[in-house]
Formats: structure tokens, C-alpha cells, sequence
């Protein structure tokens, strides 16, 4: 299990690149195969190797661009909604969780409900559940035209057995909510091992942060 989260410290360094299978099916969510501009819904299984546990929406190159890939997903479609995957584990194993998040981009056009178009950060709350722990997080005001993905990493032990991974949003329910992308469980050494390699993970175990620019 996690020991603990820490959520609000920046990282120095890079995050450690870890090589290996990803253990997420379309993590990047371009199963949805949405056209530049445009954007979807999907409920249920309608998106490859995820759950909707309400209605989500998936776009591509609208209000913003994806981390990875040309899609990306919006969890405040007509109001807060979550998805979830699962992925089996190897008891014993360590595993790197690592995604990116962004709060809505600005625009004139589709947040007008909002002054110069800008959604409030309060908006764009997003938890995190993987190992029976949730950590929620918050994202700054985003005032530019673009998404402003910043990457999160969690390490955690396998049990075995299948695992689930689910986001939720957590910000004020009102279809402006925040960006994820480019999601992704793999394989790591030994936490002995990673406690040597330095900064790019946050406390063995934990929730770590580092602003990145956008892509």
C-alpha cells in the first residue's frame, strides 16, 4: 500500500524514466479516435480499457491540447464524473503510477460563463485512488489558451491480485473541470532501489509532484 502522500512539494529533478510495459490499457485515450476540434462523450465501456462511472468527455485539440497523443480526457462533463481501470499486479512488485494533469484552459468561446473566459482553479479538483488510498489535488487558475500539464508520479506494492486505479473529479460541479492525460502503471525496481535514485520520486511510496511546461 502507499504509506503516505505528499502533494504540494515541487520535485528538483526529473522523474526517473521507467522503462517497461505499460500495465494501463489506452492510457493516453486515443481509442476514442476523435477528430482534431472535436470532442465526445462516453459512459459505461464505451472507452477502451476504462470504466465511466458517469458521463466523461474525451477531446481532442479543443480548449486545450493533449499531454500525449491528440486526446485527452475532461472529468466535469455536465457535472463531477470518474473513471476507473484495474491491472493485475505480481505480489511483492513495485509499480510506478504516473499521469498528468492540467486545469481547464481559457477561452472566450466555450467557458464564457466565466470572465476573459478563465475557469477558477476551485473548478478543477481531481482525485486519485490507486492501492485503497485517495489523495486529492488541486490545480492552479490556468489563464492561458492551452493546457498546463503538470505530471504526478505514486509508487506502490503489488498484492497479486488485480488493482484498480480510479479518478474522480473533486472541484465545483458545474461542466468546467479539469484535464487529464497520458496515464500509466509500470513496473519499477525494488524501493531500495529507488530510494538511490535521487530525486523524481517524492518519498518512497508517495504521491509526488514537479511543474513541468506544458507540452
Amino acid at each position: 500500500m502507499i504509506k503516505h502522500a505528499l502533494t504540494a512539494a515541487a520535485l528538483c529533478g526529473a522523474l526517473p524514466a521507467f522503462a517497461g510495459a505499460n500495465l494501463v490499457t489506452d492510457g493516453s485515450f486515443e481509442g476514442a479516435g476523435l477528430a482534431a476540434g472535436s470532442y465526445d462523450t462516453f459512459t459505461g465501456a464505451d472507452l477502451p480499457g476504462w470504466i465511466a462511472l458517469s458521463s466523461i468527455e474525451v477531446r481532442n485539440d479543443l480548449v486545450g491540447t493533449a499531454q500525449d497523443g491528440g486526446d485527452f480526457v475532461e472529468l466535469d462533463s455536465t457535472g463531477n464524473s470518474a473513471m476507473a481501470t484495474s491491472f493485475n499486479t505480481v505480489k511483492g512488485q513495485a509499480y510506478a503510477l504516473t499521469f498528468w494533469y492540467s486545469g481547464r484552459a481559457a477561452s472566450s468561446t466555450y467557458n464564457a460563463a466565466f470572465a476573459g473566459g478563465i475557469v477558477p482553479g476551485s473548478s478543477d479538483g481531481l482525485s486519485v485512488t490507486v492501492a485503497g488510498v485517495t489523495v486529492k489535488l488541486a490545480s492552479p487558475t490556468n489563464t492561458t489558451a492551452d493546457n498546463l500539464w503538470i505530471p504526478y508520479t505514486a509508487t506502490f506494492v503489488g498484492t497479486g491480485k488485480s488493482m484498480s486505479l480510479l479518478f474522480a473529479a473533486t472541484g465545483t460541479d458545474d461542466s468546467f473541470g479539469s484535464s487529464l492525460d497520458n496515464v500509466s502503471v509500470i513496473a519499477v525496481p525494488e524501493p531500495a532501489t529507488m530510494a538511490m535514485m535521487g530525486a523524481g520520486v517524492l518519498g518512497l511510496l508517495g504521491l509526488g509532484v514537479r511543474r513541468q511546461r506544458r507540452r
